[in-house]
């Protein structure tokens, strides 16, 4: 109960700071500059939060990704490490081994966590089936995770020394910003329209109509009406020039 009275303050006090805002910018030229440009321009502004909340993905990716393959180093980082395509070479001078492959998949696990959960709340502001948003981007995760598993592996041919892991990463991430973004926006958090919509906006139409018909009806009483009576004197008016 608690919790969800916080998000209801919350979301009123950012719906004052938006109404004031709003208000605000209809006097002063410069901010409502800024305001039509935000509204006519939805997918910068999406690619800029979507920036800002991949940074801070980044950075614990990287932090996690440290502290483990070092605080694992002794335990389980001396000897290489092969499964399937990942191939972690031991030690320092290396990629950790067992303990750089443990390390990859907690600092993506956390990194995926923030990035999915801060991008549907507060950037796409996603509307869709949560359950089939979230088995996508697990699938679109995994496979991201094996196609720069490839690509660090191509590199670290290259590469051979102590930053290679570095570089890896960090071209990983550029890679998987791209992918996620487009696949946020246009399949994972995608944000549905009402379909009720139409049929409220049909609704007054239909009554207006009603009302038109309504109407009507007094009006052709008015016209009959007159007629009618106007041809009861003529009768009388002959019947009494025939006697």
């Amino acid at each position: 109960m608690a919790n969800s009275t916080l998000k209801e303050k919350i979301a009123a006090n950012n719906a004052k700071l938006s109404a004031k805002w709003h208000a605000y910018a209809e006097n002063h030229p410069t901010a409502k500059k800024i305001v039509d440009f935000v509204s006519t321009h939805q997918t910068l502004m999406q690619a800029i939060k979507f920036t800002l909340i991949s940074l801070v993905a980044f950075v614990s990716e990287f932090a996690i990704m440290y502290i483990l393959q070092y605080s694992l180093l002794s335990t389980c980082g001396e000897e290489d490490f092969t499964w399937w395509i990942f191939h972690y070479a031991g030690g320092r001078t290396g990629a950790f081994g067992l303990a750089g492959f443990i390390a990859m998949l907690g600092s993506k696990f956390v990194a995926e966590v923030i990035s999915f959960t801060q991008n549907w709340k507060k950037n796409f502001k996603a509307n869709s089936n949560k359950v089939f948003g979230v088995t996508v981007y697990v699938l679109t995760v995994i496979a991201i995770i094996i196609f720069t598993q490839w690509l660090s592996g191509a590199l670290a041919s290259v590469i051979k020394n102590e930053a290679g892991l570095t570089v890896c990463k960090m071209v990983g991430s550029i890679v998987s910003f791209v992918v996620m973004f487009l696949m946020d926006k246009f399949v994972i958090m995608r944000v549905k329209k009402d379909k009720k919509a139409p049929a409220t906006e049909e609704a007054p139409a239909d009554e207006t109509a009603e009302v038109v018909e309504d109407a009507e009806t007094p009006a052709e009483d008015v016209l009959d009406t007159p007629a009618e009576e106007t041809e009861e004197p003529a009768v009388e008016e002959a019947a009494a020039d025939q006697e």
